[in-house]
């Protein structure tokens, strides 16, 4: 695991510091207002992508871990399961004809012909990480040139699209329609999606809440002082995509998954401590660093942020561990409570508040899933 962990987390680490660049060319480029009508399109791509990863990519990587003679099955499950829903929602984008979000659709064909998952299965982390610095390279490029942001947002998809194809490559991908497994990993997979819609409404309900009650300009700021915060999610990503496999080859040892846990979590947890104090002791000196004058308003924001670390990793680590000991009822029941406890607060707290209020409903959601996650995983590891 730890090989595994520190593979992704390289990878990922160089792809969201090319993310991050590009970012922050593009907010000094196009300012809070514009930088906000990027953010709203690419929250409402991202609801594409849940649709057609269907919340399909856990079970999957459980069955091939459990059975690996399955794979070419299971793989062609996901692409007969994945690519209609594709084709519709293209066809739905053209019908609105939003541009921003039409240029991103090219994310829901990789998404829909992607085999990260099997790399992920496999323990092949390398080809993975590379795939993701694909992916940034494409957008950093884009990002920085100074292109207008159709331009940006096609840079996206061609990204994932190259991520998408190098993944074929280290897998030997053949594209399978037929499978008898596209029944039971569909029935499998529902309730990863609803918990992955649930987990994508918790970040984004912010973006659409103070986009309704507030301003694109206070979107903006509020999207750049969490982008702080995502800088450090290909570490936390990494911990989750490394650890699921493991916590699946323990079950149903509750004991030795405990252990597990609490070993991953001690040790992730002080890292992300750290990370949360670097952003909080100086969010201006940051602000104005890496944005620019015109976005020190959100510098109140950067500590708020700051706190969601150390408790998302404790979430992440006992999460991956109730997944993979069939918690899924259990971790859609505490999602939909985050998800209630968020939305209710924003709703109270960003007409008058805006960002702040957000961002304080967000620490809350969070500090809510983290302790139901847990309270859920001990009454599994006991039982």
């Amino acid at each position: 695991m730890i090989r595994q962990f520190l593979t992704l987390s390289a990878g990922e680490g160089v792809a969201r510091g090319l993310h991050a660049l590009g970012f922050l060319a593009l907010a000094r480029s196009v300012g809070p207002g514009s930088l906000g009508a990027f953010g709203v399109a690419q929250a409402v791509a991202s609801y594409g992508l849940l649709a057609v990863q269907r919340g399909l990519d856990v079970p999957a990587m459980l069955r091939v871990g459990r059975e690996p003679g399955q794979s070419e099955a299971v793989q062609a499950a996901m692409v007969r399961l994945r690519l209609p829903v594709f084709i519709c929602l293209v066809t739905g984008a053209v019908i609105w004809g939003n541009l921003l979000v039409l240029a991103m659709a090219g994310m829901w064909l990789a998404a829909a012909l992607q085999t990260r998952w099997l790399l992920l299965a496999r323990g092949k982390s390398a080809a993975v990480a590379v795939a993701a610095v694909l992916a940034a390279a494409v957008f950093f490029g884009t990002a920085v040139s100074g292109l207008p942001l159709i331009w940006v947002a096609g840079a996206l998809s061609a990204g994932e699209l190259l991520g998408m194809i190098w993944c074929w490559r280290a897998t030997g991908f053949s594209f399978g329609w037929v499978s008898a497994l596209a029944g039971p990993l569909e029935r499998e997979s529902w309730p990863f999606l609803v918990s992955v819609l649930l987990g994508n409404l918790l970040y984004n309900m912010d973006v659409f809440v103070l986009g309704a009650v507030r301003s694109a300009a206070e979107v903006g700021l509020y999207v750049a002082a969490y982008r702080l915060l995502t800088v450090f999610s290909p570490i936390l990503g990494a911990l989750q995509n490394s650890s699921l496999p493991l916590f699946g080859k323990l079950y149903p040892d509750g004991a030795a998954a405990e252990k597990l846990a609490l070993g991953v979590w001690g040790r992730s947890a002080a890292v992300a401590a750290a990370m949360a104090l670097i952003l909080g002791v100086v969010p201006a000196h940051l602000l104005r660093l890496l944005y620019g004058e015109g976005f020190l308003d959100a510098a109140a924001l950067v500590p708020v942020f700051a706190l969601v670390l150390p408790v998302q990793v404790t979430r992440m680590v006992y999460r991956q561990a109730l997944l993979a000991f069939k918690g899924e009822k259990r971790d859609l029941a505490n999602l939909a409570g985050a998800v209630g406890v968020n939305l209710g607060l924003d709703l109270l707290l960003a007409p008058r508040y805006g960002a702040m209020g957000c961002a304080i409903s967000t620490l809350c959601a969070e500090s809510c899933l983290a302790f139901l996650t847990w309270r859920a995983w001990r009454r599994i590891s006991c039982a």
